[in-house]
Formats: C-alpha cells, structure tokens, sequence
C-alpha cells in the first residue's frame, strides 16, 4: 500500500509540471535586432491565463506576431485599430517549443510574470513596443 500511495504523490507532483519543449512547436528566435525602448498606445492586459490586447491606435496590425518577454511569441489575427483581442498565454511558444507558463488552477509553479510585449510585423522592420498593464491574478 506505501508503494501505491508513494507512486500517487509522485505522479501528481510530476504530472502538474511544464513539460520539455516541442522542437516542432518551437518559434523563431527573438529578433533583437529589431528591439526598440519606444512604444505605442496599444495596452496588453494580463487576465489570469489570459492577455486583453487593446489596439487603441488608427493602425491595423495584419499577420503580426506577439513576443512576450523576449522569448516568446505566437501569431495573431488581425488586431484592427480600435478592437480588443484576447489571447490564452498557453500557446506562446519560444525557440525550444516550450510554452509560455500561463499558470492556471491545476498548476503547482508560479506563473510566469508578463514584463515586456511587442508586435512584430515583418522580419526587417522594428518592433512595435505595447503598454504591459499590471498583472491581474
């Protein structure tokens, strides 16, 4: 009977845990390059495991890619100049194909705190720095 309930608490501690990268899921690594410290009026809200993205710019942003924390990034869907979007965390991935910890009920880490954001619109033309809004747990 130990040995079941060992294997039990084992399994949960395990089971709970971020797993290894996705080489297939993984994403372009982040294009320093094209950093800059200017930003836009464009306010990414952080919702629990979700972001509010707020395009309160005149500017449509097409087939852009969001990075988080200089590390991870994912495609987006047209953000249209006045429109809100909202993005689950979980599928940013980074250059390893590990995803971005967006926490959750069911996790036993902290998760990861959103610092910096940006948008990425072509692969030779800066970064589009956005407004990160304190975290809301």
């Amino acid at each position: 009977m130990k040995i079941v309930v060992t294997l039990a608490i084992l399994f949960l501690l395990t089971a709970c845990q971020n797993p290894s990268g996705n080489p297939e899921l993984a994403s372009a690594p982040y294009p320093m390059n094209l950093h800059v410290s200017n930003s836009v009026p464009i306010q990414v809200i952080r919702d629990g495991e979700f972001v509010k993205i707020v395009n309160s710019t005149a500017d449509d942003y097409n087939n852009a890619t969001l990075w988080v924390n200089q590390r991870f990034s994912g495609k987006l869907t047209p953000l249209l100049a006045g429109n809100t979007m909202r993005l689950n965390l979980w599928v940013l991935r980074d250059s390893f194909g590990e995803q971005f910890n967006a926490g959750g009920i069911w996790r036993t880490d902290d998760p990861t705190e959103l610092v910096i954001a940006e948008l990425q619109i072509a692969e030779d033309v800066p970064l589009v720095g956005l407004v990160v809004i304190g975290q809301q747990d």
